[in-house]
């Protein structure tokens, strides 16, 4: 059995992945990674139960999506692994990946973190260039 994971422990597993990280208050850290597609901002939340890392906005639209956009998205949320595409309370898009914190361990966290900003660097490669075509 594991134990419960903490907001300090989390910043450790931060540490252990060489992210950097800044507290946003006592359950949220903001992570920004520089990648080839641009900036990634995650805030992984840790809640009594689930550990939510999001990349808010993935993108921006004020709640402008399209029918094309929303069914695209839906159609990415089959392929991917742990992480989903949702809107926000802004209607923005938004892509995250939630975890049960019970019996989590240091693998699972580095999966599903890595994971969600590759997702997001593939999945913005493809609008990019979905845009300029």
């Amino acid at each position: 059995m594991h134990d419960a994971l903490t907001f300090e422990a989390l910043a450790a597993h931060l540490d252990v992945l060489g992210w950097a990280y800044t507290p946003r208050d006592g359950a949220t850290y903001q992570c920004i990674h520089e990648t080839e597609e641009g900036e990634v901002k995650v805030f992984v939340r840790l809640g009594r139960d689930w550990l939510v890392a999001s990349v808010v906005p993935f993108l921006s639209t004020r709640g402008n999506n399209s029918f094309e956009l929303v069914r695209w998205l839906l159609r990415q949320n089959r392929e991917l692994f742990q992480a989903k595409f949702a809107t926000d309370e802004d209607g923005d898009v938004v892509l995250a990946v939630e975890l049960p914190t019970e019996s989590l361990d240091a693998s699972e966290i580095r999966i599903a973190l890595q994971g969600l900003v590759r997702e997001a660097v593939r999945h913005r490669k493809i609008l990019r260039d979905a845009s300029t075509s």
